[in-house]
């Protein structure tokens, strides 16, 4: 029986009144949940979902996680399309999604609501007997990514042995039975790590489906002591909370994946929550790679040394491991690490079963990884090479810009330029935000500025900047 199944049934039959998934309006206690799953697993096989079967799952969080619990059950490999803006890198067997609507195409759609759930509680069908993943090497997940693909979708194989490593391990730098709020969908494989958490600590896991004030209330009457997210989803909660004049007193950390933190941001925290902050360095691939704490003022690009069980290494282009204080390319490997790239139904298995997430950094003398920028990201101007991370972070310390995304650009073909593209309060000057952009920088500056709505991300909040960089050349000059 998969690992969350087998938390499930210990924590049903052991206390079956405590609390397993609660919302802002609803929750499931142990006994409550294993029904439901058990309920759901008949009422889908009675619709013709199947072992082995590739079936998407485009649900609100907390119906997501039993439908994805009832397809373990069924023995069927799941994918989170909750957020997604491409499949493509997957085909699938079934969908499950809300009534009305259809992410994805699937030879089976079966629509889900909480009244679908409800019903099926009420048919009584009896469950079909387990069926159980063949073995540590079997696939039981796939999970979509684009952030450290260069923006190209990819569909990252998760197999069992995998899911039992990181399982055992991830107490030591991410859930840890505290009573936490995790802002990052089960589409992700921290969020998907933080419900499966929730059922091996036999502890509450809280749902969430968007960025709120009635989000941030449920949270302080929940007593969380840890809120993890992207640093933008972070960002987005403290100003949800402060807005409604929302305190959450019993926080102690704030917990950082997908990014690290940017000055302006330790800031924020400190001025408005001032409680710790760590950030886990890690992928969807390889899972958590390193932690560490930050504190205002601190060298925002080292990342920690590297947790137990990961080799980490920095190599140069030809592959070939580079000494201590020398930059290069970020590579590891684990035993977490997911089994490859689902490509044309095959597994496709990473060169010699280290990643590389497209990373550059330098390894210390005392084994501490310092990053140096995304490889993908890095801009080249006629052989200047320019990080638009650093132009980012100036102009979010800028007065009135609330959110920024540098980005390549070329409105002349083989001109290559700089754009700016900034989410900003009323009256901000961008004239000055330009004037000073220029002085720091000589060569890479900023040659064309767009106030926007909002910043493209993904769902790690990562900056779509081809995306921007699509749109923008598209305009007239």
């Amino acid at each position: 029986m998969l690992e969350p199944l087998a938390d499930l049934e210990r924590h049903a039959t052991e206390r079956p009144e405590a609390v397993a998934v609660v919302t802002p309006r609803r929750e499931w206690t142990f006994g409550r949940l294993r029904t439901a799953v058990l309920a759901v697993s008949a009422r889908l096989d009675s619709a013709g979902v199947a072992s082995g079967d590739l079936v998407g799952v485009d649900l609100p969080t907390a119906l997501e996680w039993i439908v994805d619990l009832a397809l373990f059950r069924l023995a069927a490999r799941s994918v989170s399309l909750r957020g997604v803006t491409d499949p493509s890198a997957v085909d699938l067997d079934a969908l499950i999604t809300e009534p009305g609507r259809r992410a994805a195409p699937a030879g089976l759609a079966v629509e889900v609501d909480e009244l679908w759930i409800d019903s099926s509680l009420a048919r009584g069908d009896d469950p079909p007997p387990v069926a159980d993943f063949d073995g540590d090497d079997a696939i039981f997940r796939l999970i979509l990514t684009s952030g450290t693909t260069g923006g190209v979708p990819k569909a990252a194989a998760y197999s069992v042995g995998a899911l039992a490593y990181r399982s055992a391990e991830q107490h030591a730098h991410w859930t840890d039975g505290r009573p936490e709020l995790t802002l990052i969908g089960l589409s992700t494989t921290g969020g998907f790590h933080a419900a499966v958490a929730s059922l091996r600590l036999g502890v509450p896991y809280l749902a969430v489906d968007r960025i709120t004030a009635e989000t941030m209330r449920f949270a302080a009457d929940r007593g969380i002591e840890v809120l993890c997210g992207s640093p933008a989803q972070v960002a987005s909660a403290i100003h949800a909370a402060d807005g409604a004049g929302i305190a959450l007193p019993t926080l102690t950390e704030v917990r950082l994946a997908g990014a690290g933190p940017t000055a302006g941001l330790l800031q924020l925290i400190d001025d408005k929550l001032g409680v710790a902050v760590r950030g886990v360095y890690g992928s969807t691939e390889g899972g958590g790679i390193s932690q560490r704490w930050f504190e205002l003022g601190d060298d925002l690009s080292a990342a920690g040394v590297p947790l137990a069980g990961v080799e980490l290494e920095i190599v140069d282009d030809a592959g070939m491991p580079v000494p201590p204080g020398t930059e290069g390319m970020v590579r590891y490997r684990t035993p977490g690490l997911v089994s490859g790239y689902l490509v044309g139904g095959e597994v496709v298995p990473f060169e010699h079963g280290r990643f590389t997430p497209g990373d550059r950094g330098t390894l210390t003398a005392g084994g501490e990884l310092v990053l140096g920028g995304r490889d993908s990201e890095i801009l080249n101007l006629g052989g200047v090479k320019i990080d638009p991370a650093t132009i980012d972070e100036f102009a979010l310390a800028f007065p009135g810009v609330i959110d920024a995304a540098a980005f390549a650009l070329e409105r002349v073909p083989g001109v290559s330029e700089v754009g700016l593209a900034v989410v900003t309060s009323a009256g901000c000057d961008l004239r000055e935000l330009d004037r000073q952009l220029r002085a720091r920088l000589v060569v890479g500056h900023p040659t064309a500025f767009w106030t926007v709505a909002e910043i493209p991300r993904t769902r790690l909040a990562k900056r779509m900047r081809g995306m921007l960089g699509e749109q923008f050349a598209r305009l007239p000059r």
